[in-house]
């Protein structure tokens, strides 16, 4: 072996183990109490047409609160298309039905702490609803390869349009009492009112950039990979204001049929995905 051949293959060696690092490192940081869990199932289907061109289908489940309650449930289609031999772009439209859970909006302002009976506070509760979202995306994908390790830069523009939705939303409010003393004493819930609440069309535009490495081991069908993202919104400029950890193994079954599995973690909530921790199955399939 020469000396530059065993230094690519060294570098690739670093660079991976650098990228499997980020994750359980930037973990550690980042989670907190409220972090959620869930289950994330994908079915991929992709038919090449020729050389260069490709068709995608994909179909995904996620749950929340363990598996507890939906999440979302997603279609989408795409095309793909080889530029060069290192460089791919695609483009595809993903209707989404995401599912939001109750959410209670507490009025700090007006919380009291009655001795022997905790603290209270008037708040308004959202109940559960669903929306239906409509995606569009194009896509540029670069590859490179060091040794047995391929490296992939995506970058992605995305359009989501979120439609209009009605729920209930709950108004609790309380009163502080007292005993003939002046002592305060258990609190009583003097309004519960339940009206429709009109949830507005949203619009996001986000560029999302995931760099991710996957290892090629020699007379092995199990590929290892890891990725890191970075979410980026355009229409409200914030910087980065979200980021995706990933890491796993894809098993080949045969040349058409492919499995993985991986663990993943996202550092911030949004209106897409819930902050925290989500263990993923996929199956593909080449038609």
């Amino acid at each position: 072996m020469n000396t530059n051949s065993k230094a690519k293959k060294n570098r690739a060696a670093y660079i991976l183990a650098a990228v499997l690092a980020i994750a359980p490192l930037c973990n550690a940081g980042a989670q907190s109490d409220d972090d959620e869990f869930g289950v994330w199932t994908t079915l991929e289907a992709s038919k090449k047409i020729n050389k260069k061109l490709k068709l995608d289908f994909e179909a995904e489940l996620r749950t929340i609160e363990g598996v507890g309650d939906i999440d979302r449930v997603s279609a989408g289609i795409g095309a793909s298309y080889k530029l060069t031999s290192w460089l791919k772009a695609s483009a595809g439209y993903i209707f989404l039905y995401s599912h939001s859970l109750d959410e209670k909006k507490y009025k700090w302002e007006d919380q009291f702490e009655v001795p022997g009976y905790g603290t209270f506070c008037d708040y308004n509760l959202d109940h559960d609803y669903w929306t239906e979202r409509h995606r569009f995306h194009v896509t540029l994908t670069g590859e490179y390869k060091i040794g047995r390790v391929e490296f992939s830069l995506r970058e992605r523009l995305q359009y989501t349009r979120t439609n209009s939705a009605t729920t209930d939303e709950t108004k609790y409010r309380w009163q502080q009492n007292f005993d003939s003393n002046y002592n305060e004493i258990e609190p009583t819930l003097i309004e519960r009112e339940t009206e429709p609440e009109l949830k507005e069309a949203k619009n996001n535009t986000t560029l999302r950039s995931r760099l991710t490495a996957k290892w090629d081991i020699r007379n092995c069908k199990l590929t290892p990979f890891a990725s890191v993202e970075l979410y980026t919104r355009l229409d409200e400029w914030k910087g980065c204001d979200k980021l995706r950890y990933r890491a796993g193994a894809s098993y080949k079954i045969n040349k058409d049929h492919e499995v993985s599995l991986y663990y993943l973690y996202q550092d911030a909530n949004d209106d897409d995905e819930p902050k925290g921790h989500a263990i993923g199955l996929g199956y593909s399939i080449d038609l």
